[in-house]
């Protein structure tokens, strides 16, 4: 499991696209001529210059734009011109907005959008070489999948009184910058039916990461519901410090009129009996090594802080889940990144390579690129009357290989160290 959007713009500088000498014949945008490694993808093969590539991207200069009109309005993604410049809506345009409004217009070069967005490719096809790479080798895994918190539901008379709490789980996931916990599903069991609120906080961050919204419509049983968006809790990321806990709650003045909840009669301070339901049992068991669930209340005229919350072990405040844990790499790949700009910039070149030597724009010519299909295809993989591997692809191959033992060891749970022992050849 990874967060692939995360990545690409994370590793989309990492090596960039050198700026043509000829400003008035092609120009880039900034965004893919930045460049933290300093490497250019130019520099891995002779063949990977702008003019080559602009033979086999779209003929945009021939393209007929259309002409921007002031009364007209545009839905998101259309390009107008005025004069020599190119200008993208970002989001639906109304009529009589202008050009220069940046809410809604924002200039575009069509050949660097295009320029990104096979680099994009690349770093994807590339990521999911890795991932692959660490699942054969047993080395990153899904944990657990869809494991349901307790079987069966509360007593009709286990009714919770209002008192304009906060109330909910705080929930503590395992300390591994690699994994990543899900919540699949959210059960909710209440007296009434109607709209139910939740809200989902992480220590680090006084705002909520997620709010949520449900329709129940059947009273006293325990409604699934399935949000819309995935519900991740990991390690750590954009929007939450490293470690923290997480805390899935509702407020019970939000409660719709006279609804309480109603909760399963367990301990929470420890595991369900063995006896009592195997399958909860097993259950518990799985997810218990990822998670811990603390139930827990707050007034809401309080500031939310841990230090001042009421852990009530006996109560679940109708809330009841289906969860999953993942090894999740991209924070991993994100903070070191650097070590993958080798790779990329292979990956990169390879992908464009192909693309020459296939030419699906039928553009390239001789003129335009100076070389043959089976040169560009020797290139990539190697001389097949040859005994000796050689190509580009064969020096992906190695160079990922290396990128997987050197990352060995940085995780305990998701990238461990795997040691096949000895392996005995004969000569």
């Amino acid at each position: 499991m990874i967060r692939i959007a995360d990545i690409q713009d994370k590793m989309l500088h990492l090596v960039g696209w050198k700026q043509s000498y000829d400003l008035s014949d092609i120009m880039l945008s900034s965004n893919i001529t930045q460049t933290e490694s300093g490497m250019y993808f130019q520099q891995i093969h002779p063949l990977l210059t702008l003019d080559n590539l602009r033979s086999i991207a779209p003929d945009f200069q021939n393209f007929n734009w259309q002409v921007h009109d002031a009364n007209k309005a545009y839905k998101s993604g259309e390009v107008v011109r005025v004069d020599d410049s190119l200008y993208k809506a970002i989001q639906d345009v109304p009529a009589e907005t202008d050009i220069l409004d940046s809410e809604y217009w924002t200039e575009t070069n069509p050949f660097s959008e295009w320029l990104e967005e096979k680099t994009k490719a690349s770093i994807v096809k590339l990521v999911n070489k890795f991932i692959n790479m660490k699942l054969a080798d047993k080395a990153t895994k899904s944990l657990i999948e869809n494991k349901i918190l307790f079987d069966g539901t509360g007593r009709l008379t286990n009714k919770i009184e209002n008192r304009n709490r906060l109330v909910g789980f705080e929930i503590d996931t395992v300390r591994s910058k690699g994994v990543t916990v899900k919540i699949d599903k959210i059960g909710l069991q209440m007296t009434n039916p109607g709209s139910y609120t939740l809200y989902i906080f992480h220590s680090s961050n006084p705002e909520p990461i997620y709010t949520l919204t449900f329709e129940k419509t059947k009273a006293n049983s325990l409604e699934w519901f399935k949000p819309k968006d995935d519900i991740l809790l990991p390690y750590e990321s954009a929007n939450t410090d490293a470690g923290g806990s997480w805390y899935l709650v509702y407020k019970q003045s939000e409660l719709p009129e006279n609804a309480q909840a109603i909760y399963k009669d367990r301990d929470w301070s420890t595991g369900p009996c063995k006896a009592c339901s195997r399958s909860e049992f097993l259950a518990y068991q799985a997810w218990s090594r990822y998670i811990e669930v603390h139930p827990f209340y707050i007034s809401e005229d309080e500031e939310f802080d841990p230090e001042t919350m009421n852990f009530t072990y006996d109560k679940n405040y109708g809330i009841n889940l289906e969860v999953s844990a993942y090894c999740d790499l991209t924070d991993f790949i994100i903070k070191q990144r650097a070590m993958f700009q080798d790779v990329l910039s292979k990956q990169v070149a390879i992908d464009f390579l192909r693309e020459f030597a296939y030419n699906p724009n039928v553009r390239t010519n001789r003129h335009s690129i100076n070389a043959s299909k089976l040169d560009i295809l020797v290139e990539l993989d190697g001389d097949s009357n040859s005994m000796r591997q050689s190509g580009l692809s064969y020096e992906l191959d190695i160079a990922l290989k290396a990128l997987s033992i050197s990352t060995q060891g940085l995780d305990r749970v998701c990238l461990p160290c795997v040691n096949n022992g000895i392996k005995y050849r004969s000569i």
